[in-house]
């Protein structure tokens, strides 16, 4: 069964990779930086599954099918990063064996397997965050987990999804430190050395990494790219055109796994303010491509919200159609709840 794991882990690895490339292909990035672009082929499965969902259970075909075609975009477009493959592989192999002897999130057998298996065996139903809390937090990593609901394995991979998002995080870190095989020493590199140091030590816990340790990830890779167009005054404009298109959609991709993570899209903004030649890049940015890479993931992440609880945003009271819908939260349920949330982020209550 071991054997079994490793190969499917691995296979769903270089699909991911696959989806990464297509995406950097679709945007025309030049970014190579392997981890990255396992990141953002993460980013793109979380829409593609978010929308097949509307239609399609997540089953053994469906699950099959997306990691087919990952393995082809890897097979079409790997020579991009085909030099730092090999490196990604030795980090997988050290480090599989704690992906297997580690315990899931505490939260996990309460909405992180319920949510993910709705997903693998429902397509889209109205109204489920009347069933228990769980079902009213929407998150994009349950969409991702629910993709390795494959056969033999079933559910027993998905935890596999946090796996992935700390091996590309360390991939990516790696990659940027130690870039032409020299130790770069500006704030950025420093700030993600020391960000590198506090996950190895989370990582002791795999039990820790719910939705909030990979929205933390994103955010960190995020904090990298609005540093370096703060900071780094030797960007060409090219690069702080990529850079930005990159923080925006890292930020894009936090809020859905985690919304309250969007509190830090006030860096991209000050990163704006500050850089020079802000005219002339901003219009480059709004090109046709990169508008639907950031709009599919915001109203999916809109509609499903909707769907389950009938807010567009739970629990935010205003934006909710509780007076509308039978199958909407009821409002005295949305403000109780919404209260027990800001007394808890506070550590007001257990």
């Amino acid at each position: 069964m071991f054997f079994i794991f490793f190969i499917y882990s691995l296979v769903i690895l270089i699909s991911t990779l696959g989806y990464g490339l297509i995406i950097l292909k679709f945007l025309k990035f030049k970014v190579a930086n392997i981890g990255l672009v396992g990141i953002l082929g993460l980013f793109f499965l979380s829409i593609i599954s978010s929308y097949t969902y509307l239609l399609f259970a997540h089953n053994y075909i469906h699950n099959s099918i997306i990691v087919f075609c990952g393995l082809v975009g890897f097979l079409v477009f790997k020579k991009k990063i085909l030099k730092d493959f090999k490196y990604l592989i030795i980090l997988f192999f050290l480090l599989f064996i704690f992906l297997i002897i580690s315990k899931t999130n505490e939260d996990f057998g309460y909405y992180h397997l319920p949510n993910s298996i709705q997903f693998a065996q429902q397509k889209l139903q109205f109204g489920l965050g009347n069933l228990n809390h769980g079902f009213k937090h929407i998150s994009s990593i349950f969409q991702l987990m629910s993709l390795h609901y494959l056969p033999f394995v079933e559910f027993y991979l998905f935890n596999l999804t946090n796996f992935l998002f700390f091996i590309f995080f360390l991939a990516f870190v790696l990659k940027e430190i130690f870039k032409k095989s020299s130790i770069n020493l500006n704030f950025s590199n420093i700030l993600l050395s020391l960000i590198f140091i506090l996950f190895i030590t989370k990582f002791s816990r795999l039990a820790e990494y719910g939705s909030d340790i990979s929205g933390q990830i994103i955010i960190s890779i995020y904090f990298f790219y609005v540093f370096e167009l703060i900071f780094n005054s030797k960007l060409k404009v090219n690069e702080q055109i990529e850079f930005l298109k990159l923080s925006l959609i890292l930020i894009l991709f936090a809020v859905t796994l985690k919304f309250i993570l969007v509190i830090y899209s006030l860096l991209v903004l000050l990163s704006l303010i500050l850089i020079e030649k802000k005219f002339q890049i901003i219009p480059k940015i709004l090109n046709i491509n990169f508008l639907i890479i950031s709009l599919l993931p915001i109203i999916i992440f809109i509609f499903l919200n909707f769907t389950s609880t009938g807010c567009l945003i739970y629990p935010v009271e205003k934006l909710c159609f509780s007076n509308n819908f039978d199958w909407a939260l009821k409002s005295k349920t949305i403000n109780y709840l919404n209260f027990h949330y800001e007394l808890w982020s506070k550590g007001g209550r257990g």
